[in-house]
């Protein structure tokens, strides 16, 4: 008895270590993603105790149905591979729509946080109704991910993100370091080697709000620019220097070999060559979901033309223009450019600016992506599918704002309290405008933005830079030169193109295009070349990346929004000083679109969203209904019967959130910072001048 008690100890004293043992630790949560009806791909990583010292570390996953029935467990063994960052994907097939899965992975004694997610049924089975939340622009140190949280309580079906997952800048250059919102960002230098890109995940993937969106439901990403680096395109990139960064080419593969090792798509690098292309999700009968790219694969590239370029060329005009000698008149006034040489010389630029964006050879998508949306639109439509989904990271392409009509249109109002507001705009516009004696002092006291407020308080002075940018802006509403090139206003024939391949569904009341990268968020119609609507767009602002109210803070955030929609005939609403996303209800009669902001200030402590504005597309009845919207802590859309349908550009609130109003691209919003650029890294520069989004 003795003797098989010590055997058994001996066993039990062996075999228990083995058992217990922590080969590493779920740091980065858990993820699934690119759900189809009977597979999904799930993910995590496992950080190694000891990483120096192991290649390979054993993992198994589970999935589970939440609520049992005919769904059955499934279980099975991978590993996470050092040659992979220690992460893993598994793609798990063999599963039932519309069953809740609970799925997890262990290592060793090592237990992973749980994930949840549901699968859409097959194309062209039957679909209800369908819930999901689009994001883009999410940058560590300009403030917290509290999007994602709030997102994650609504019961979402998949999330979008549309690009800027991560960004590529050291830590030092955007934001600057008198504006980062959070430390921690990892490694402090830009981003160029494979290790580089890995460790800026990581840090990223700690975020908990994240984790926990990421834990909540299937995720559908795509990349944008800064992925791999600012205004990248197929051969190159504004912020890549190959003198001191090497070959372009090699930090391209780098990036998207990262990209692909740490989000749950179902690409993978060492078993696919070139990029991850193009795809399409199905969602029974109820809509298509079409997911682009715009950056590496076709894109042309925008550096003939940038708007650092032409923004430098207007302030350089007007300067010119004036006698920077005397005290008095420092510059030409706005009322002395018609005829004079300034006017010529701006609509050279004007013309110079529109045949750049004009050359049919500039292209964004290619014509291979081309005619698979055609093919995918047209097949959508003839099978009976409800709803034509465009996801694309850039935003619908607007003429420059034109803060003059905004003003007259507010003083024109037949409503006392808009025409108030119209004077109030008048005189911060005057104020940042006109030219008086040098050194004169002006200052805005009022309706600064909530950013501007939090720093500087209700008392801003109007510095030379806030005017030099206030004439540019002016010269560019006036002279119709748009200050952004990156986006769709530089590539104006492949929009063509693009809107062409769309409009094969026929029916512009169900075909809906999403976009992000401007970091703001604006409604609005789509129309061909003939002047036929043919879809509506809905552009989400950012998860963190600054919007035009941290820039252009001299000027009241509703004057902004009214300017771009008075310049912008199917631009229906914007905001441009929030962050936060789109939740989107989608079902087969309405396309619903709630604007959530959150306060981005404290990482992991994520209060309510705000409901800014919601819109209903009804199914079979071209154009948009302004729903009523009301602040709410509860998941849910806001929304009351009775709303009538928009106009093309609705007269400006009085007071309160602005309920019309443009947006500003990325591009230029960068542009609208106070104070000189003198001596300034080239990547601070080109992040500050609107060469980021």
């Amino acid at each position: 008895m003795v003797a098989a008690r010590s055997v058994i100890w001996i066993l039990v004293s062996w075999i228990l270590p083995v058992a217990t043992q922590f080969y590493g630790d779920f740091l980065h949560g858990v993820a699934s993603g690119d759900p189809f009806a009977d597979s999904v791909v799930l993910w995590t990583r496992v950080t190694p105790r000891d990483p120096r010292s192991v290649s390979e570390l054993p993992v198994s996953w589970e999935v589970w149905p939440e609520e049992g029935g005919k769904a059955r467990n499934v279980t099975g063994e991978t590993s996470a591979k050092k040659q992979r960052d220690f992460t893993v994907k598994v793609e798990v097939s063999a599963l039932r729509p519309g069953v809740y899965y609970s799925f997890r992975f262990t290592s060793g004694s090592a237990v992973s946080p749980l994930g949840r997610f549901r699968l859409p049924p097959a194309k062209g089975a039957a679909l209800e109704s369908l819930r999901y939340a689009i994001f883009s622009c999410s940058n560590w140190q300009w403030g917290s991910f509290a999007a994602y949280a709030r997102a994650a309580a609504e019961e979402l079906d998949f999330w979008l993100h549309l690009g800027d997952f991560i960004y590529e800048y050291g830590s030092d250059v955007y934001p600057e370091l008198d504006r980062i919102a959070r430390p921690g960002l990892e490694p402090a230098h830009e981003i160029v080697t494979l290790q580089d890109y890995r460790t800026r995940y990581a840090v990223y993937r700690t975020d908990p709000d994240l984790q926990t969106l990421a834990a909540a439901a299937p995720m559908i990403p795509i990349w944008d620019d800064h992925e791999v680096a600012n205004d990248d395109w197929m051969h190159g990139a504004q912020n890549h220097q190959p003198a001191t960064e090497g070959d372009f080419e090699a930090r391209k593969v780098a990036a998207m070999q990262a990209y692909h090792e740490w989000m749950p798509t179902r690409f993978d690098p060492e078993a696919n060559s070139g990029l991850m292309e193009w795809r399409a999700f199905h969602f029974g009968d109820l809509s298509t979901l079409l997911v682009l790219e715009t950056r590496l694969t076709a894109r042309t590239s925008q550096g003939e033309l940038t708007g650092h370029d032409v923004r430098r060329r207007i302030k350089d005009i007007i300067k010119a223009s004036g006698n920077r000698s005397t005290s008095s008149a420092p510059w030409v006034s706005p009322e002395q450019w018609p005829n004079s040489e300034l006017d010529v010389q701006l609509k050279a630029l004007q013309a110079e600016s529109y045949q750049h964006r004009s050359k049919p050879e500039k292209q964004l998508l290619g014509s291979e992506q081309l005619q698979w949306i055609r093919e995918h639109v047209t097949a959508s439509s003839q099978g009976g599918v409800r709803w034509r989904l465009i996801a694309q990271q850039l935003a619908q392409p607007l003429a420059p704002a034109d803060f003059e009509a905004a003003i007259g249109h507010a003083r024109s109002n037949p409503n006392t309290g808009v025409r108030e507001l119209g004077d109030h705009w008048a005189s911060s516009w005057d104020n940042a405008t006109v030219i008086s004696m040098a050194g004169e002092p002006s200052y805005v006291l009022e309706s600064l933005s909530p950013w501007a407020r939090s720093q500087r308080g209700h008392r801003l002075n109007i510095t030379e830079g806030n005017r030099e940018n206030a004439l540019m802006a002016l010269a560019s509403a006036r002279y119709e030169i748009p200050l952004s090139y990156d986006g769709w206003e530089g590539y104006l024939a492949e929009r063509g193109r693009f809107l062409s391949a769309i409009s094969q569904g026929g029916d512009p009341s169900s075909t809906v295009v999403y976009g992000g990268d401007s970091h703001n968020a604006w409604v609005g119609s789509l129309r061909n070349a003939s002047g036929h609507m043919i879809a509506t767009e809905f552009d989400g602002m950012s998860v963190s990346s600054p919007g035009i109210d941290a820039y252009q803070s001299w000027l009241p955030a509703d004057l902004v929004s009214a300017a771009w929609v008075s310049a912008n005939q199917d631009l229906t609403w914007a905001d441009t000083e929030h962050r936060g996303f789109m939740l989107v209800s989608l079902s087969q009669d309405s396309h619903n679109v709630s604007y959530r902001s959150v306060d981005t200030g404290f990482p992991g402590t994520s209060g309510a969203s705000e409901c800014l504005a919601m819109f209903t597309m009804a199914h079979g009845q071209p154009g948009l209904s302004r729903r009523s919207c009301r602040l709410s802590s509860s998941p849910g859309l806001a929304s009351s019967p009775g709303s009538a349908p928009l106009p093309a550009a609705a007269p400006p609130a009085a007071g309160g959130h602005s309920t019309e109003g443009g947006t500003i691209g990325d591009e230029q919003a960068a542009a609208e910072r106070s104070g000189p650029d003198a001596q300034r890294p080239a990547a601070a520069a080109a992040a500050a001048d609107g060469e980021t989004g």
